[in-house]
């Protein structure tokens, strides 16, 4: 039987309409993370073409029959187990927070950390980042041909102090054309973004003079592609005056548009679906719903967390939340000179970056997630769990 707030051919469909079909009530557990894991699953993206094409004349309750079993099947993936395909990042950029390689064990899925790491000590950093491909899990049993910078998209946190001087080096071990472009550099365009080919590397050094949560990316045409198929990354500049402590973490949101691809198992980027706006999944570090359950980011009651979010698009617009929180200062761009308070929601644009501090006082369960809804409904959606509550569970 079908129930209120079931995902229906990967959109929500509001409980009224299926009362109405249906004419029984059932009372269900309310389970949001289990709804927003539903909606990110592969059945569920490979309906929403149907759904969308339904004509508005349709009964509901004829949307609800023929597609109940593709619901089903959503539900058991999203609790299925599945390994990771991303490969290590370690060791290949410096103040780099990378994701794991994948487990030994079919059955353990590898997790971004995101955690920011403290800045190394010294006023020269030397990275270095490699052009690379791959295959990346970026939802429960969806996998996708990934390019990277290190390996996995996101690339590897970059974390220096204002005044640093960074040394770079990019590597191209991939199969075509790849370049850098780091938001936070003053350099030109024309000499260090330059696009190098398969066997080459470029060097080049810039001085990190503004703090902030910038983004780095490929800039070889088309952008959109490269980004879009998982060249980017962030890169954290701390400001000259050191900020409070506070429990911090990274997140980069980032899109990912899919078609199926010549190697059975394994999707591909729809270049026509990134011209039109229209991805499939919505991710927080890389993976659809990244960290909840066990993978929750944690803090507790009372301490100051700050989460520096980067948005790496390439189309959609962040509208950054956290449920039953108030964000106490937002920082746009990650600079302490630019500073709001109180703030519900904070835009975050393509391209760009913000530091959010909030201190939650009660022990619970709050989940982070973009207030443009579609989006949270395909994955980008994350939970702080806050001291040593029960099991997440009610909420909307």
């Amino acid at each position: 039987m079908t129930k209120p707030g079931q995902l229906i051919g990967g959109l929500l469909v509001p409980a009224t309409l299926l009362l109405a079909s249906c004419g029984a009530q059932v009372r269900v557990a309310n389970d949001p993370v289990t709804l927003y894991k539903q909606g990110a699953s592969a059945d569920a993206v490979q309906a929403r073409p149907a759904a969308a094409n339904a004509t508005s004349s349709q009964p509901v309750a004829s949307l609800v029959s023929s597609t109940a079993a593709t619901s089903a099947r959503s539900a058991a993936a999203s609790q299925a187990p599945t390994s990771h395909d991303t490969g290590s990042m370690a060791g290949t950029a410096t103040n780099a927070s990378p994701s794991p390689a994948a487990s030994a064990a079919p059955a353990k899925q590898s997790v971004y950390d995101p955690v920011l790491q403290p800045a190394t000590a010294g006023t020269v950093q030397h990275v270095t980042l490699t052009a690379k491909e791959g295959v990346q899990e970026i939802a429960p049993g969806v996998k996708y041909a990934v390019w990277t910078f290190n390996g996995t998209a996101p690339g590897p946190v970059i974390h220096v102090k204002q005044g640093d001087t960074v040394e770079f080096t990019l590597k191209n071990e991939g199969t075509m054309q790849h370049s850098i472009d780091f938001h936070a550099a003053e350099t030109p365009w024309n000499l260090n973004y330059k696009s190098i080919n398969p066997g080459e590397t470029l060097s080049f050094s810039f001085k990190a003079d503004h703090p902030g949560a910038f983004m780095y990316h490929c800039g070889t045409a088309p952008a959109m592609m490269h980004i879009a198929d998982g060249m980017y990354g962030a890169i954290i500049v701390d400001p000259a005056t050191p900020l409070p402590a506070a429990k911090e973490y990274m997140l980069v949101q980032s899109e990912f548009y899919t078609k199926p691809s010549a190697t059975k198992g394994i999707l591909d980027g729809d270049y026509t679906k990134m011209q039109n706006g229209r991805p499939d999944y919505v991710v927080f570090n890389g993976v659809a719903n990244h960290y909840t359950g066990g993978n929750a980011l944690v803090a507790d009651p009372g301490r100051r967390i700050r989460l520096w979010v980067v948005n790496a698009g390439p189309n959609d617009f962040s509208a950054f939340h956290v449920v039953g929180a108030i964000l106490d200062k937002v920082y746009p761009d990650g600079n302490p000179a630019n500073v709001l308070s109180g703030m519900q929601t904070y835009t975050v644009p393509p391209g760009g970056g913000a530091m959010v501090e909030l201190t939650i006082p009660n022990e619970g369960w709050y989940p982070v997630v973009s207030h443009s809804f579609a989006d949270a409904s395909k994955g980008a959606m994350a939970m702080i769990k806050v001291g040593n509550p029960p099991a997440a569970a009610g909420g909307h």
